[in-house]
């Protein structure tokens, strides 16, 4: 009899979520069209939408249906923007960021978190945690209605996603980063590296979504990459898979920032520019001289000086190595989609050498540039990971919205 009751709520929580999922995508959709889509009786739909409103999570709105045909009206339903909010967090050893966003993606504001020691967590965690206060505090946004906080870093996590094990651009220790955050927050959170996070992001709200198969490179100081294949996010044995930075690409040659050699860091990343224009000689060992790096490459990359031409020369041959070194595992991977991003990625000569060496070398799948279009920034992938994993989702905790809910109505 439990298990019975047990897979009759696991059933429930899966329609609501896949209900809520097609209101969010098709605003004005109404029960008739929920109930054909998710397969289940007009009775059941009547249940989880009636459960929807009560919580002030959908609202009553015309019908899409009332535009195409003549007879009754339907009454077609939306998510109610200010029926719940997540925050995102982004923590990258250059940038920290704080986003709080309404249910439906779209953005409130975005705080800027300036940590005073960003080495070390607690600390970090600390100015956070101030930032987001202030945050839900300006807009009035009360706990009962926050729904989850997404997470991301540039870090390595454990298989779970609850533990870092390393983040040797920001300098932290191993700790259980999502016991640490949920405690201080009292909320439910989820964790992501921040280039994969970028990567589902995008497959599940962006440029790239519904895609299956697609490969997207961050190019920064250092490289980082996530491959998503038949709709999923490769991780490998050790949640390391698309770590595209540290592929062999000169058999001994110059020392990267893991302590190997000749990784494609070395040759086709903002450090690799750098070197090559005898700014710096030595790869970055710590989160100071990763931070003080990071600012003479943004520095190099927009100065309009006379040496702007030696900064593209350098930028189309690391765009180039880029291309040649990373050809034969996209050959293997077979992406549908090539998507270049992050600071570097945006460069337009580096990114347009990219394109036109691996085009040259016979790739032909799509390839899409940061430096044309628009890619979800990691603040607001943050955002998006703890709509789909938290919200959209079978886990979503709707008992306790619904039951706070009714206790606000019953108090006024």
């Amino acid at each position: 009899m439990h298990f019975q009751s047990a897979n009759s709520d696991s059933i429930r929580k899966r329609n609501r979520s896949r209900v809520m999922g097609l209101i969010q995508e098709h605003p004005g959709i109404d029960r008739t069209e929920l109930a054909l889509s998710v397969g289940v009786s007009n009775a059941a739909i009547t249940n989880i939408v009636n459960e929807l409103l009560i919580a002030g999570i959908v609202t009553e709105t015309n019908s899409q249906q009332n535009l195409k045909h003549r007879g009754r009206r339907r009454v077609g339903l939306q998510i109610e923007n200010k029926g719940g909010f997540v925050l995102g967090i982004n923590v990258l050893a250059s940038y920290v960021s704080i986003v709080l966003a309404d249910i439906n993606g779209n953005l409130i504001e975005e705080k800027e978190v300036k940590p005073q020691k960003i080495k070390d967590p607690a600390h970090t965690f600390s100015d956070i945690k101030t930032a987001a206060d202030i945050l839900l505090t300006e807009h009035r946004v009360p706990l009962s209605r926050l729904f989850g906080i997404g997470f991301s870093v540039a870090g390595y996590l454990d298989k779970k996603r609850e533990t870092l094990e390393r983040a040797p651009y920001i300098g932290w220790p191993s700790f259980h980063l999502k016991n640490k955050l949920q405690n201080m927050f009292g909320k439910i959170v989820t964790v992501e590296n921040v280039t994969r996070c970028v990567a589902l992001a995008e497959s599940k709200f962006g440029a790239l979504k519904g895609l299956k198969d697609l490969v997207l490179i961050r190019s920064a100081l250092g490289l980082g990459g996530a491959i998503i294949t038949g709709g999923q996010l490769l991780n490998g044995n050790q949640n390391f898979a698309g770590d595209l930075g540290h592929i062999l690409a000169v058999p001994g040659g110059k020392i990267c920032s893991c302590g190997k050699c000749g990784c494609l860091n070395t040759v086709a990343s903002g450090w690799a520019i750098m070197n090559k224009l005898g700014t710096t000689d030595k790869s970055y060992e710590t989160a100071n001289q990763f931070l003080t790096q990071n600012i003479q490459l943004r520095n190099l990359l927009n100065s309009e000086s006379s040496d702007k031409v030696d900064v593209n020369a350098a930028a189309v041959e690391a765009g180039e190595a880029l291309a040649k070194h990373l050809f034969t595992t996209l050959q293997i991977l077979n992406p549908k989609v090539v998507c270049l991003t992050g600071p570097l990625g945006r460069h337009k000569k580096y990114s347009e050498a990219f394109r036109n060496t691996i085009i040259s070398m016979g790739f032909d799948q799509k390839i899409i540039l940061a430096s044309e279009r628009d890619i979800i920034t990691p603040a607001m992938a943050s955002v998006y990971l703890a709509l789909s994993e938290l919200v959209y989702s079978p886990s979503f905790n709707f008992e306790q919205i619904l039951s706070s809910n009714q206790k606000r109505v019953v108090s006024k």
